[in-house]
C-alpha cells in the first residue's frame, strides 16, 4: 500500500487494482490533487478543513461511480452542496465496508472538545486494511479503533495541531495505539519551527514507544 499525504488531515492509499481511497480532502489540503484517481472518499467530519464540498461534489459529479461515506453532518453538507445523493452514505460507528479491496472499519462518534460551550461535532475515525497492511485516521479526536490487527497497526495518523489539543494529547496516542510507523497529521497551523518541535517531542528518543516518527510534506508518500 502506498500512502500519500496531501496537507493537513488528507492522505490517499493506493488499492491493489488502481486509484486510491481518499481521506478528508479538505479545504487546507491538496483536495483537487488528491482526488484525482480517487475510487472512494472518506470523512470523518463536516468541518471545512476535512471536508471541501466544492471539490467533492465536483469530482462526484465528474465519476459517478465514486462513493462517499461520512459522518452524518458531512454527508448532509454534500448533498446540499449539490453531490449526486446516491454517491453519499452516512458512515455511522461498529459498520464495515468493503471497498475495491480494502476493508474499512468504523469508529468514532465525537470530536475531541475544544470548549465545553461549543457544540461538539460528529466524527467518525477509519482503520482502512489494505492486502494485510493497516492505517488509522482519527480525524479530530484521539479515540483509538476498538478492537487492532494482529500485530498492532503499521500506519497510525496522529492529529499535532488545533485548537482542541495540545502536546501532551499527541504522546499519549502515539504511545498508548501500538504502531510501526506514527505520520502526524492536522498540521496546517504549524509552522516549520513548531513542526521541529512537535517532532523532536513525538520522537521516540525522548519520551520512548516503539514506533518511527515519519513526517511527510504535501505530495510525499510513504511504502507501507
Amino acid at each position: 500500500m502506498q500512502l500519500t499525504f496531501h496537507g493537513h488531515a488528507c492522505v490517499s492509499l493506493g488499492l491493489p487494482d488502481g486509484g486510491a481511497i481518499v481521506i478528508d480532502p479538505g479545504t487546507l489540503s491538496d483536495a483537487a490533487g488528491a482526488l484525482t484517481g480517487a475510487v472512494a472518499v472518506l470523512i470523518t467530519h463536516d468541518h471545512p478543513d476535512h471536508v471541501n464540498v466544492p471539490a467533492v461534489v465536483e469530482h462526484l459529479t465528474s465519476a459517478p461511480d465514486v462513493q462517499v461515506w461520512a459522518s452524518g453532518p458531512a454527508a448532509e453538507a454534500l448533498r446540499a452542496g449539490g453531490a449526486p445523493a446516491d454517491q453519499v452514505h452516512e458512515a455511522t460507528p461498529g459498520q464495515v465496508l468493503e471497498i475495491s479491496g480494502a476493508r474499512v472499519t468504523v469508529g468514532g462518534g465525537d470530536h475531541a472538545v475544544i470548549h465545553p460551550e461549543i457544540p461538539r461535532a460528529v466524527n467518525v475515525t477509519y482503520l482502512v486494511e489494505i492486502g494485510g497492511e493497516s492505517v488509522f485516521h482519527p480525524g479530530d479526536s484521539y479515540e483509538p479503533p476498538a478492537a487492532l490487527p494482529d500485530g498492532g497497526l503499521d500506519v497510525l495518523l496522529v492529529p499535532v495541531s488545533g485548537p482542541w489539543m495540545k502536546t501532551a494529547y499527541a504522546i499519549d496516542f502515539a504511545r498508548a495505539v501500538p504502531a510501526g510507523v506514527v505520520v502526524p497529521i492536522h498540521d496546517g497551523l504549524l509552522s516549520e519551527f513548531g513542526h521541529g518541535l512537535t517532532g523532536r517531542l513525538l520522537d521516540t528518543a525522548r519520551l520512548g514507544g516503539d514506533y518511527t516518527y515519519s513526517r511527510l510534506t504535501a505530495g510525499e508518500s510513504l511504502a507501507v
